[in-house]
């Protein structure tokens, strides 16, 4: 089991390198067309309800909520300019919270597949001398889904009235909503690398790269966004670009235990 100290042996990853995970969590995943056969279910599946829900809610949410901005006082050409835009934003929230129920397990397969790719697990193993990596058994990785879905979806919809602030409320939204998003893509590593079952043991190393975290989420998720695209996609390399981040993690981690025993030689 990981002490405090272990978890206090880690380098805040830099700010940009969360958003320039996402990145290249992208150009990774177009490059490896084996990756792609596993995105398949969800993007036809996404593809029902994305168009299911354009034609619902702009046939039924566009007029009542830009009437409701012009009771209020707003100018007409403004009203329906933002009732658009929340109306996409609402799009890609079905969206995302399709998903996030029924399609997380995808981003996980994708997360592994990248990291043993990589060799990161390999590094684990020998780094800590283990045949297998410590994993979440069934029931707590249950109970770890739950948790997160429970504290996603809350956050997800309270906020959503930042999106009828055009840009400024949508850029506030992404990172409000980013940073938990980060965790729970990166949570199955934090049990391999530092065996931190528990959320409260999670929460302290989310805290000591919480700008990363936060970078990473609200790059990755004003991707998902992108209404078609990016549920469709998005989602499958914003879970490269979470092992990317992992791995940075790792190294950031693995560089401050050579400085420390540098300086202690």
């Amino acid at each position: 089991m990981a002490s405090a100290r272990d978890v206090a042996d880690t380098q805040p990853v830099p700010t940009a390198t969360g958003a320039l995970c996402v990145a290249r969590g992208m150009a990774y995943f177009c490059v490896r067309p084996a990756l792609w056969v596993k995105v398949i279910a969800p993007i036809l599946f996404s593809l029902v309800t994305t168009i299911a829900s354009v034609v619902l809610l702009f046939s039924f949410a566009l007029a009542p909520q830009a009437r409701a901005l012009e009771r209020v006082g707003w100018p007409p050409w403004l009203a329906w300019t933002t009732s658009v835009l929340c109306i996409i934003a609402e799009v890609a929230l079905v969206s995302l919270v399709v998903l996030l129920v029924l399609f997380g397990q995808v981003q996980s397969q994708l997360f592994r597949g990248v990291l043993e790719a990589r060799g990161v697990l390999q590094r684990l193993k020998d780094q800590q001398r283990l045949e297998e990596l410590p994993e979440q058994c069934c029931c707590r990785d249950f109970g770890h889904t739950i948790r997160f879905l429970l504290a996603r979806l809350p956050l997800l919809i309270v906020t959503a009235p930042l999106n009828a602030m055009p840009v400024l409320g949508q850029l506030a939204w992404v990172f409000l909503n980013g940073w938990l998003y980060t965790w729970e893509l990166e949570a199955e590593f934090m049990v391999m690398w530092r065996e931190l079952y528990s959320c409260r043991g999670q929460f302290n190393l989310v805290q000591e790269h919480c700008a990363a975290f936060s970078s990473f989420g609200a790059a990755a998720m004003g991707l998902e966004m992108v209404p078609f695209v990016g549920p469709w996609i998005f989602f499958a390399s914003n879970a490269c670009g979470a092992a990317l981040l992992a791995e940075e993690m790792m190294l950031q981690g693995a560089e401050v235990r050579r400085t420390e025993r540098g300086a202690g030689a």
